[in-house]
């Protein structure tokens, strides 16, 4: 019996160590962000001045790597006498695109991205003899800018942006013409789920 007792204890001694394998990772699903802000366009109506229109912002990203995502951005402004004409003037812009973040901290990110799509403008121009013109165009459009985002809680963060957005309106000719605009905004975002640690 003591020769079993003794083999026992050999055994327990020598035996090889058995090692668990870690847990696999079950892959990475992409971060969703939403967001609601206020914007500001200086339109560039053509053959004429620059116009100011305020409105609201619609965002969505999705990001799929701590670099790359997709941006979607529904954007709504308005003036409500446009060049004193007694009319009012909109735009409605709808894109996305792809985005890159440079920079990417746990609390703060840069981001730059290229928008595509297309604008619903409506307002006023004029003839050179000054006869007023009104009219509306949907056209293809573009955005190309950046911006920074500041995460002050694990569900919300601040994000200011600029960009320059490409749209196309009717000139003083009754012809469509290509419209530089500026947009800047501040957005409030909200992340769903838990935030990615960066």
């Amino acid at each position: 019996m003591k020769t079993i007792y003794k083999m026992l204890l050999l055994a327990t001694l020598f035996l090889p160590v058995a090692r668990g394998q870690n847990p696999l990772v079950a892959g990475q699903a992409p971060v969703f962000e939403a967001g609601i802000g206020y914007w500001y366009t200086d339109a560039s109506i053509p053959s004429q001045s620059s116009l100011g229109m305020n409105g609201v912002d619609l965002l969505g990203t999705a990001d799929f790597t701590r670099r790359f995502g997709i941006h979607v951005d529904l954007g709504y402004a308005r003036n409500f006498n446009a060049f004193n004409s007694g009319h009012t003037a909109d735009m409605l812009t709808y894109m996305g695109g792809p985005a890159f973040y440079p920079i990417r901290k746990r609390n703060l990110n840069v981001y730059t991205h290229v928008l595509f799509g297309g604008a619903r403008e409506t307002g006023v121009n004029y003839e050179s003899d000054g006869t007023i013109l009104t009219g509306y165009a949907n056209k293809f459009a573009w955005a190309a800018g950046g911006g920074v985002q500041y995460r002050f809680s694990r569900s919300f963060a601040v994000r200011v942006g600029v960009d320059y957005l490409h749209t196309q309106f009717f000139n003083s000719n009754i012809a469509m013409q290509g419209q530089p605009n500026l947009k800047g905004g501040v957005s409030l975002i909200y992340t769903f789920g838990e935030g990615r640690e960066h």
